[in-house]
């Protein structure tokens, strides 16, 4: 029974990224309390902005692009000249919006900086207060960064989508080009978001059915164990995980048992490796017996 309701539990919490389609971990991974939150903002894509607000660099990204989509759907005369617009149109929005909250950005990476700084002091890190004194800068350091990204990203989406629709029927059978991620990573939130809850549908269902029951149930102690370190129990500030503890542990509880062979398929998996096994050790048993 335990083992059926943890597998739900997954189940139905991967299922409901997936319908959901916007789940991320970024906001999870950046609220992290703890000795491992710099390993957890590591993973953070582009964290603290500093690719998707760097405008010079996202204007050469935007038109090192237009050059690529013309020349993968070897776009005509009139279709470049549309691309072309539509790239002068995107720069000037995107320069707008940098006009607009240079002075904040500005003020925002400044602040970076300084925070950069107060980490590398060491009373600081030992002291509760002025531990949390950094918290609360960055807390209001961060407090315009999600609408900006927001924007920032609406711009990529949108100047990527526009490109590739002006491509006609034969030409989009060539596929539709990406336009890559500012400041993406080999791993980072970005394809974690991917793959978590596929993680969670799959560890799950096997947990349901019983099959590979150990694998599955470490996987998912694993996991839980994950989240409990982004709120390192007792650390100041940190969120409270005592539900994410309590099913860890009936998780390594599942995995010790093998509770799969009880109802699940790890029985008939069992009952196969008894069947062919005595084929593969039949030499030991020889050995033994001599």
């Amino acid at each position: 029974m335990l083992r059926v309701v943890i597998g739900w539990h997954f189940y139905r919490e991967g299922a409901d990224k997936i319908v959901a389609g916007d789940w991320t971990s970024a906001g999870f991974m950046q609220i992290a309390k703890g000795p491992l939150t710099p390993v957890f903002h590591w993973f953070l894509y582009d964290g603290q902005g500093r690719a998707r607000l760097d405008k010079e660099a996202t204007l050469e990204e935007w038109e090192a692009y237009l050059q690529r989509v013309t020349d993968h759907y070897r776009f005509d005369e009139q279709q470049a000249e549309r691309a072309e617009q539509i790239f002068e149109s995107r720069k000037e929005q995107l320069e707008w919006f940098f006009d607009v909250n240079q002075d904040e950005i500005r003020q925002y990476f400044d602040g970076l900086d300084r925070v950069a700084m107060y980490r590398q002091e060491r009373g600081r890190a030992e002291v509760p207060s002025l531990r949390d004194q950094i918290a609360t800068i960055e807390a209001e350091l961060y407090g315009n960064l999600n609408d900006w990204l927001w924007t920032i990203d609406n711009m990529w989406s949108s100047y990527e989508r526009d490109l590739n629709a002006l491509a006609d029927a034969d030409q989009a059978r060539r596929g539709q080009l990406k336009l890559p991620a500012p400041g993406q990573k080999i791993l980072d939130t970005k394809r974690i978001d991917v793959i978590i809850p596929y993680f969670d549908v799959i560890v799950g269902a096997f947990l349901i059915l019983g099959l590979f029951t150990r694998i599955s149930a470490l996987a998912a102690a694993g996991f839980l164990a994950a989240i409990v370190a982004t709120q390192w129990p007792g650390y100041p500030g940190a969120a409270e995980t005592i539900y994410q503890q309590i099913e860890m542990f009936a998780c390594l509880v599942l995995a010790a048992t093998g509770a799969g062979r009880f109802a699940g398929l790890d029985y008939f998996l069992g009952l196969l490796w008894r069947r062919y096994c005595p084929l593969i050790t039949c030499p030991l048993k020889k050995e033994k017996k001599s």
